[in-house]
């Protein structure tokens, strides 16, 4: 597995260069990961082997359309620059929630695989109802789905030198879709895994265990263990049986503590983002953003350089994203 600066989470900055790598490294995955995932949502699990004879063909088939995963990934990127160009560096006060739902109602394209509850949140939006109003109009208890968890990557490798903002964010950005603690929490855990990836040059076994102690509810916390014990029984390559057992304990859902704890547990067995995407298909399920997610771990490990050019070009629109990827990574480091 190639490592750019291994090194602790609170270590010294890198080089640019290097910080700017993993963000658009986290950006590409979640596009390239959601992009070939997206026609195995909602299948059954299958074979390794399969998953990459499916892949193989998606590939030979491209352009491969991505969904809303990658979408709002780039959107939140896009609204987090914006505010990094004016408070000065990613600090709590480089996202403005209205700021990030008015660009999500403008450019919310809802024919790309868009829930029936975010379809309802943007049509509200759309109609001028406050964002603090219609989450709760839509859920009435909090949705604890995945959707802040999907999206947040880039601002989980931006943040990656300050957990604390981080943190802080990567709550707010999912509040305004998810009021519920679950779906809050694991957008704060996936952001922490792509921002300890994106510090350490790595993310494994040791990565997921800095994790256990992350979350604030016990559901996300039991899975991380259990997802820590998973990578444990993995030496070498994940075969078809230990991913089996990961789906059956850590599930493939759409809620977040039944779906984060997964993408985590793949990104910490495999070595690319290739491989991260085979194992996220191969467990089937809610595919596309389980695959964006982690990929999205893996491409802030090994950066953006590392990611297949084949890979990229598969997707839809893929030598643009690459190329605005490497922007907003400019843009969030700077």
């Amino acid at each position: 597995m190639a490592h750019r600066d291994a090194q602790p989470e609170h270590a010294t900055r890198p080089k640019r260069s290097a910080h700017a790598d993993a963000v658009a490294g986290a950006l590409l995955g979640t596009a390239v990961g959601d992009a070939f995932g997206a026609a195995a949502e909602g299948a059954p699990s299958t074979t390794i082997a399969a998953a990459q004879r499916a892949l193989e063909q998606r590939r030979q088939h491209a352009p491969l359309a991505w969904t809303d995963d990658t979408e709002l990934a780039w959107i939140l990127a896009e609204t987090l620059a914006q505010g990094v160009a004016t408070a000065g560096r990613t600090a709590p006060d480089a996202l403005d929630e209205d700021a990030l739902v008015g660009r999500i109602a403008a450019r919310a394209d809802l024919r790309r695989g868009y829930g029936g509850g975010m379809i309802a949140l943007v049509q509200r939006w759309r109609a001028g109802q406050p964002w603090r109003e219609a989450t709760t109009a839509v859920f009435p208890d909090g949705s604890f789905g995945n959707g802040g968890a999907m999206r947040v990557a880039p601002l989980g490798a931006a943040c990656a030198f300050d957990p604390g903002a981080g943190t802080e964010l990567a709550r707010r950005q999912a509040a305004i879709t998810h009021a519920h603690p679950l779906g809050q929490d694991g957008a704060v855990v996936q952001a922490r895994a792509v921002g300890l990836a994106t510090a350490r040059g790595r993310f494994g076994r040791d990565e997921l265990a800095a994790l256990v102690e992350v979350p604030a509810t016990a559901e996300l916390h039991a899975a991380l263990a259990d997802a820590l014990r998973l990578a444990d029984q993995v030496h070498g390559e994940a075969d078809d049986a230990v991913l089996a057992e990961a789906v059956a304990r850590l599930g493939a859902e759409v809620v977040a503590w039944r779906s984060v704890p997964l993408a985590l547990w793949i990104a910490a067995v495999t070595g690319s983002v290739p491989r991260a995407v085979t194992l996220a298909v191969a467990a089937g399920g809610d595919a596309d953003t389980i695959g964006a997610m982690a990929a999205a771990v893996r491409g802030a490990a090994d950066g953006a350089s590392a990611i297949p050019q084949e890979w990229i070009d598969a997707v839809e629109d893929g030598p643009h994203l690459a190329g605005h990827a490497r922007e907003l990574a400019d843009a969030l480091t700077g």
